[in-house]
């Protein structure tokens, strides 16, 4: 999980390094399709791996999604074009990425019963946290010192030592019997039994789940894509922007825990996720947009957006669960994020057009509204998907 969840959490860091160095010239809408075609990708290959997985096993995906992910880290570390960052990043390690989890996080499924599952999944997932403190703590230095280049090629070999541990030691436990299919039959499996549109028409609570769920996965991934780069452009250093973001990171490995925690034994998950949204939106607005420039007042805001950021991605998962059957599932969490990718390859882009280059404290304070609204948006959502279920009374939910 550090190689395909720490890079996530790192992503502010080097898409500021890209966007004061590597690419200075080259405008942040145009930059910033970099980073939503892999956020795109990442999300939506998951679907077409994830079925793959299902009929043949962790061995064969693990191997090519390894491979992937670093050559293509390699390879970024020679890019100097917009294209060729695309084609790296983008694309390379986007799908690289999305072709390693399912088998990951399918094997610890295997292994584990239902009442360890998730446990072990958080457990697992706290990877992700720990890409996210050590990744932006050694870019710090070796940008400096090494050089764009080999600073990327040592994020490779990281991820080179962490994928062949896990080639070694993830393994299938139950045996797949798999029924030759015809090529018009894979066709189908693939494009049209993975996915469930029509449920997004027919149920009207998965249709809330579902909007809720993008508002959420985009203001979390977009403002931990640019917070680094408003804090350099508001007088901060790059290194203590990097320590701004290790700091909102770890933070979040323990969150993590709790968050999951107090959603099953006191509040609900509903509950739990329409509260951190709410107040990632009031984060922003009351500690980020007025103390841009207040290093005091942006330890407290990476603190906080890290208690309650880290949640979100645990739970949301859950939300979705709660409120399908267990034999759709997986197809209705397949055509979720299906929409969520699709959209934040959007919203993205237009998010960097507001920001600009940075230099405009006015349009970064549009941006910074503009993500607390999509915590809002998100909240609201599930609050109604909640109404819908439940009504307006308290209610462990």
């Amino acid at each position: 999980m550090i190689p395909t969840w720490g890079i996530p959490a790192a992503l502010g860091v080097i898409q500021t390094q890209i966007l004061e160095h590597q690419l200075e010239k080259v405008d942040t809408t145009t930059v910033s399709w970099i980073f939503s075609i892999y956020m795109t990708l990442a999300m939506i290959s998951c679907v077409f791996c994830g079925t793959y997985y299902d009929r043949n096993g962790v061995k064969i995906p693990m191997l090519i999604g390894s491979v992937m992910c670093v050559v293509s880290l390699f390879a970024m570390g020679n890019c100097t074009e917009v294209y060729q960052f695309i084609l790296s990043f983008g694309i390379g390690f986007g799908v690289g990425s999305a072709i390693i989890v399912p088998p990951v996080m399918g094997a610890i499924a295997d292994y584990f019963s239902e009442k360890q599952r998730s446990s072990a999944m958080g457990f697992a997932g706290t990877g992700g946290c720990i890409g996210g403190v050590l990744f932006p703590a050694m870019l710090d230095k070796s940008f400096g010192s090494i050089g764009f280049t080999w600073s990327m090629r040592c994020v490779a070999f990281i991820d080179l030592f962490c994928l062949v541990v896990c080639l070694i030691l993830v393994k299938d436990r139950s045996t797949r019997e798999k029924k030759p299919l015809t090529s018009y039959e894979t066709l189908k499996l693939y494009l049209l039994k993975s996915f469930d549109f029509k449920s997004l028409l027919t149920d009207r609570r998965y249709f809330f789940n579902s909007l809720g769920c993008l508002f959420a996965e985009t203001t979390v991934t977009i403002t931990f894509s640019y917070f680094s780069f408003i804090t350099v452009k508001n007088g901060f250093t790059e290194g203590k922007s990097f320590l701004f973001v290790t700091a909102l990171n770890a933070v979040s490995t323990p969150t993590r825990y709790l968050s999951g925690i107090i959603a099953d034994k006191y509040f609900g998950t509903y509950n739990v996720t329409i509260f951190s949204l709410v107040m990632l939106g009031i984060t922003n607005l009351v500690m980020w947009m007025p103390f841009k420039s207040n290093e005091a007042a942006l330890w407290i805001y990476c603190v906080s957006y890290g208690a309650f950021s880290s949640g979100i991605y645990t739970l949301i998962p859950s939300c979705c669960s709660q409120i399908v059957r267990v034999e759709v599932f997986g197809c209705r969490y397949a055509t979720m994020y299906f929409i969520t990718g699709l959209c934040i390859l959007g919203l993205t882009p237009a998010s960097a057009s507001i920001i600009g280059d940075g230099e405009s404290g006015s349009r970064n304070d549009g941006f910074i509204i503009l993500m607390s609204i999509f915590s809002f948006l998100g909240a609201f959502f599930y609050f109604v998907v909640k109404y819908m279920t439940v009504g307006l009374t308290w209610k462990k939910f």
